[in-house]
């Protein structure tokens, strides 16, 4: 029998305005499991990751942790949970560490 996801998100839509950028979409991952998460450009990747981490709530849907629905406000509400992600794009500051700039 296969392990319960970890993580999952579960018909999440998302929706800036009258464009939407997500549109039920569900992901699960399991313990030990590596994901990519590849399309155009577009497609909603960073949108779903975002949903993950924090920085925006889905419009509709849910995420659960362990089976059980959290409600991930902002980046630090996901990073107390566990949940961290380091984004491609390079906004970071130049003044702090390489570790400052991952981890805080």
């Amino acid at each position: 029998m296969a392990e319960a996801p970890c993580i999952q998100l579960d018909r999440v839509s998302k929706r800036f305005g009258g464009v939407t950028a997500l549109d039920q979409v569900s992901f699960e991952i399991r313990a030990g499991e590596v994901h990519a998460v590849v399309g155009e450009n577009g497609a909603g990747k960073s949108t779903l990751m975002k949903l993950l981490a924090g920085v925006h709530e889905p419009d509709d849907g849910e995420i659960q942790l362990a089976g059980s629905r959290v409600r991930l406000k902002n980046p630090r509400a996901a990073r107390r949970l566990g949940i961290s992600i380091v984004f491609q794009e390079l906004n970071l500051f130049p003044h702090r560490t390489v570790p400052a700039n991952v981890f805080d």
